[in-house]
């Protein structure tokens, strides 16, 4: 790898690797940012056009509250279809970006600057093995999410029938849905880092699908890994939690002030953009971590490769 990189690759700790984020990203704002925007931009564009306004939403659910027996919905069924298409559009296009900003990272670490254009242009070289990976995992994600209701609703319901007979019995029940519940969350985050992973493997080492989705569960639930991963995914979600308070409040602050759906739309979109950015980079950043304590040779040929690539 070159010699002339700003970040060089060595191990880092999970406070450096927040560090390490933070850093690339002020220094490579503009790119990462516009990268970002191209997927929430549009989605911007057709929540304004489409869905009813902020003011419209917020005076609907404030009858609601007021009034419980009033049926009232805040979306009529055509925009409810419409926003199921802009979140289904949504979750195809957010691994091209969250692969765009990856390769972005690695130009950085090979002593290049991230570039918008060749950032996508070898994200889009990939899309097919990109999309079979990520519809992989979403099934994995999907049936572990159905399991779990499953299993939690059996329980619960055991729990219930057990009450009157059994009181002590119905306790341990419930003891139990809430045990298998905390340990089923950082497993679906786990998982969620192994989607971001999966998929970066088939842009960053050329992957196909079968081996990409088998690296990123070797590298997440490692022997070595495990711990770090563990304490990287509640420390992803909880800044991802204070992400979208902030967002919220934020937007809720400019309708009640400027009253202008437009404006607030345009001012939350890039606060949006800026928090994503910094959340895609920073897991780049651990995927790198990984593959330098693990791989470290491996991960300087992918990295040259994608510099002669650019």
């Amino acid at each position: 790898m070159q010699s002339s990189s700003e970040y060089p690759l060595r191990p880092l700790t999970i406070g450096e690797i927040f560090d390490r984020a933070v850093t690339i990203y002020v220094r490579n704002f503009v790119p990462f940012t516009l990268i970002v925007l191209t997927l929430l931009a549009p989605l911007a564009i057709l929540q304004y056009f489409a869905l009813p306004s902020s003011a419209s939403s917020l005076a609907q659910i404030a009858k609601q509250a007021s009034d419980p027996k009033a049926t009232v919905s805040p979306f009529t069924n055509e925009q409810l279809a419409l926003l199921f298409g802009v979140v289904f559009l949504a979750a195809i296009f957010a691994p091209f970006i969250n692969n765009a900003v990856a390769v972005g990272v690695a130009r950085l670490y090979s002593g290049d600057r991230p570039n918008y254009g060749q950032s996508f242009a070898k994200v889009f070289q990939r899309w097919l093995p990109l999309i079979g990976t990520a519809f992989v995992n979403l099934l994995i994600l999907g049936g572990l999410y159905g399991f779990t209701v499953f299993v939690l609703m059996i329980v619960v319901i055991i729990g219930v029938t057990l009450v009157q007979p059994a009181l002590p019995l119905a306790i341990a029940f419930f003891v139990l849905a809430g045990i298998g519940l905390l340990a089923v969350i950082p497993l679906f985050l786990m998982l969620l880092i192994v989607y971001a992973f999966s998929t970066y493997a088939t842009s960053i080492e050329d992957a196909n699908v079968s081996r990409a989705i088998a690296s990123g569960f070797s590298r997440v639930f490692g022997r070595k890994e495990l711990k770090k991963s563990i304490l990287m995914a509640l420390a992803y979600i909880a800044l991802e939690i204070g992400v979208l308070t902030i967002g919220l409040t934020v937007a809720v602050v400019l309708q009640m002030v400027l009253k202008l759906d437009a404006v607030q739309l345009v001012i939350t979109t890039v606060m949006n953009a800026v928090l994503t950015a910094f959340l895609a980079i920073l897991l780049a950043v651990y995927y790198y971590d990984v593959r330098t304590r693990t791989e470290g040779l491996d991960l300087e040929t992918d990295l040259q490769r994608l510099s002669v690539t650019g």
